[in-house]
């Protein structure tokens, strides 16, 4: 049994470790070693340039137009890569025999039609190049 010094050693180090940790994360986020979380670009930005409330603005601006154009970026770039994926999947499905093909469709292309959003052609199984062939659909938009 731990006598009642120990303890009390116990407790003044671990309270000395917090009080030392709070010191020292401080003097990091006073000295920006460390950045306060959460933090927009535009607010580090107008704090440390010193922006006006016109610059501040179309910082804004210029960030939420470039944002846009990356996402449709994205998306163009999702729905080409879907594109190049399904036709080289339709090549490989072209050099099967029909038996083959019928394993194909049930075992590789609706696992990735499913895992990938894209859509179904109703009941009917891909039972031509043709149906297997069509891209996918990009994803709706938010």
């Amino acid at each position: 049994m731990p006598t009642r010094s120990n303890l009390w050693l116990g407790f003044l180090v671990g309270v000395s470790g917090l009080l030392i940790g709070f010191a020292v994360s401080t003097l990091a986020y006073r000295y920006r070693v460390l950045r306060v979380p959460g933090q927009s670009i535009v607010e580090r930005m107008s704090r440390d340039l010193q922006l006006t409330p016109a610059q501040r603005d179309r910082v804004g601006d210029i960030l939420r137009e470039s944002r846009f154009k990356v996402r449709e970026q994205q998306l163009d770039y999702q729905k080409h890569r879907h594109q190049i994926f399904w036709q080289a999947l339709s090549q490989v499905r072209e050099m099967l025999t029909p038996e083959q093909q019928k394993i194909f469709d049930r075992e590789f292309s609706r696992p990735w039609m499913m895992r990938s959003g894209g859509h179904e052609h109703g009941d009917h199984d891909h039972g031509g190049a043709d149906d297997f062939a069509e891209p996918m659909q990009a994803p709706p938009q938010k």
